[in-house]
C-alpha cells in the first residue's frame, strides 16, 4: 500500500469537486450564450462579457491567491471559495439583465480563483510525494471530464430548463463542498512563509487588462476615437509598463519577471497563448453561429461543441507519448500546422454540409489535446531551474489570460467584419442580421484563426528542443 491513496478519498473528492464545479460552468455556459442575448436584447460587445470577465478575474487573482493560500492555509481559502462561488451562483439566476450578469459572473471568478488557487497547493501540503502524481491524475481527470461534458450538459440544460438552471445546479455543490471542506481540511501552510499580499501588483494587472481586454469589446461599438476606449488606452499604456517595473522591484512579486529574460521560455508561453486565444475564441463565437444561422437547438448545439475536448482527450495523451520520444518541438508544431489545416474545412462548412464541420471539429480538437500537453510540458521544460514553479504556475495562469483574450479578440474581428458589411452595427441585435452577413463574418473568424495558427507554427519551429531531446 505504499503508493495508495487509502485515507485520502474524501479530501481528494472535495479538490476533484472544486476543480470540476469551477470549469464545468465556464464551457457549459458558451452554449447557452445565443439564447442570454436573445433574453436580454443583448449585442455581441455586451454578452461576451460575460466569459471573458470569468477569465479575466481568475488571470488577474490566480497567483495572489495562491500566494494568499501559503500565508493564511489552504482550507480557508478553499471554503471561501466554494462559499462565494455558490453565493454568486444564486446572484446569475436572478440577474435582471446583461451587465448584472457579468457583474455576479464576476464574483463568481473570485470563487473560482480561490478554488483554482487553493487545489493544488492543498496536493502540495497535504499528499505525500509518492501519492501526489496519482492525485493531480484524479483532479485533473474531473476536471477534464467537465470540460467535455460541459457543453452537452448545458445545452441540454438550456433547451429543455433555462440557461438559469446552470447556475442553480452550483448551489447544492458548492454548499456541499463549503461543509465538507471545513469539516476535512486543516489550516495546512507551507512552514516558514512571511511572504506579504501584493495589493498593488494584482491592482496594476487588473487594471491593465481590464482597459485592454474592454478596449477590444467595445472599440468596434462605441467608436475607437470615443473618449471611453481613448481612456481606456491610457490606462493600458501606463499601467502595463508599471505592473512589470513594479514586479521587477518587489521583493514579494505576484510573477518573478526575469524568467521572461529567456527567449526559449517566452516563445514557449506566446506559443500556448495563442492556442489558448484559439480556443477561447472559437468556443466563444461558434455557439452563435450554430443556433443563430444554422438554426440548431442548444442541446444539438452542445452535441457538435462536445467533439472537440472528446477528440482531446485522445489527443492529449499521444501527443504526450510521442513527445517523450521525440520532443515537445515537434509534436507542438504538428499541432499547428492540423490548426492551420483545419482552417480549411471550417471556411467549407459555412456553404456546404455539416461534414466538413465534423471534420473541423475533429482537426481543431486534436491540435487542442496535444497543445494541452506538450505545450504546457514545454514552458516548464524551458523555465530556468531557479525559477520551475513560476513556470508551472505560467503555464496554467495562460489559460485564463488566453481565454479571456481570446473571446475579446474575436468578439473584435466579428464586430468589424460586421460593420463592414452594415452601418449601423451599434444598435443591431446579432440575432437579427441576415444570415449572410454573419455568415462572412464567421469566413474572417476562421482565416483569423489560420493566422494565429501560422504564428504559432513559426514560433514552435523557432524554439529548439532542450539537449535531453537532441
Amino acid at each position: 500500500m505504499k503508493n495508495s491513496l487509502k485515507g485520502y478519498w474524501s479530501v481528494l473528492t472535495v479538490l476533484s469537486l472544486a476543480t470540476a464545479i469551477e470549469l464545468l460552468d465556464g464551457t457549459a455556459l458558451n452554449i447557452s450564450l445565443p439564447t442570454i442575448a436573445t433574453e436580454f436584447n443583448a449585442g455581441l460587445d455586451s454578452v461576451s462579457w460575460i466569459p471573458l470577465v470569468y477569465f479575466l478575474v481568475i488571470s488577474c487573482l490566480l497567483l495572489p491567491f495562491a500566494k494568499t493560500a501559503e500565508i493564511y492555509g489552504t482550507g480557508r481559502i478553499i471554503a471561501g471559495g466554494f462559499l462565494i462561488f455558490t453565493a454568486a451562483s444564486y446572484l446569475c439566476t436572478i440577474s435582471p439583465g446583461v451587465w448584472w450578469l457579468v457583474l455576479f459572473r464576476g464574483i463568481q471568478a473570485i470563487g473560482g480563483a480561490m478554488m483554482a488557487a487553493g487545489v493544488p497547493a492543498q496536493v502540495a501540503i497535504a499528499f505525500p510525494q509518492n501519492v501526489r502524481g496519482k492525485a493531480l491524475g484524479i483532479i485533473m481527470g474531473a476536471g477534464g471530464f467537465a470540460l467535455a461534458a460541459g457543453p452537452a450538459i448545458g445545452g441540454y440544460i438550456t433547451h429543455y430548463l433555462s440557461w438559469h438552471w446552470i447556475f442553480y445546479i452550483n448551489i447544492p455543490l458548492g454548499l456541499i463542498g463549503v461543509i465538507l471542506t471545513l469539516y476535512l481540511f486543516e489550516d495546512q501552510k507551507p512552514s516558514g512563509i512571511t511572504r506579504k499580499f501584493d495589493y498593488p501588483g494584482v491592482i496594476f494587472l487588473s487594471v491593465a487588462m481590464s482597459a485592454f481586454l474592454f478596449t477590444l469589446t467595445k472599440g468596434s461599438a462605441l467608436g475607437w476615437n470615443s473618449p471611453v476606449i481613448l481612456l481606456c488606452i491610457l490606462l493600458f499604456m501606463i499601467f502595463a509598463p508599471l505592473f512589470f517595473i513594479w514586479e521587477n522591484r518587489n521583493a514579494n512579486p505576484i510573477i518573478n519577471t526575469e524568467i521572461f529574460l529567456s527567449w526559449k521560455f517566452l516563445g514557449a508561453v506566446l506559443f500556448l497563448t495563442l492556442f489558448e486565444i484559439l480556443l477561447g475564441g472559437i468556443e466563444f463565437t461558434l455557439p452563435f453561429y450554430l443556433e443563430n444561422i444554422t438554426g440548431l437547438t442548444p442541446d444539438i448545439s452542445g452535441l457538435y461543441l462536445l467533439i472537440p475536448p472528446l477528440i482531446m482527450i485522445i489527443a492529449g495523451p499521444a501527443g504526450g507519448l510521442i513527445s517523450d520520444y521525440e520532443g515537445n518541438r515537434l509534436v507542438c508544431s504538428i499541432a499547428a500546422l492540423i490548426a492551420l489545416l483545419s482552417s480549411i474545412p471550417f471556411v467549407y462548412s459555412l456553404y456546404t454540409d455539416t461534414i466538413h464541420l465534423v471534420i473541423a471539429l475533429i482537426m481543431f480538437g486534436a491540435a487542442i489535446g496535444i497543445v494541452a500537453s506538450s505545450g504546457a510540458s514545454r514552458v516548464i521544460e524551458h523555465s530556468p531551474e531557479k525559477h520551475k514553479i513560476t513556470g508551472s504556475a505560467i503555464s496554467n495562469l495562460v489559460f485564463y489570460v488566453g481565454m479571456s483574450i481570446g473571446t475579446a479578440a474575436y468578439t473584435l474581428v466579428l464586430q468589424e467584419s460586421i460593420s463592414l458589411q452594415t452601418k449601423n452595427f451599434q444598435s443591431t441585435i446579432i440575432q437579427s442580421l441576415p444570415p449572410i452577413i454573419f455568415t462572412n463574418a464567421m469566413e474572417m473568424i476562421y482565416i483569423f484563426s489560420a493566422v494565429l495558427a501560422v504564428a504559432a507554427l513559426i514560433i514552435s519551429i523557432s524554439v529548439k528542443n532542450r539537449d535531453i531531446y537532441n
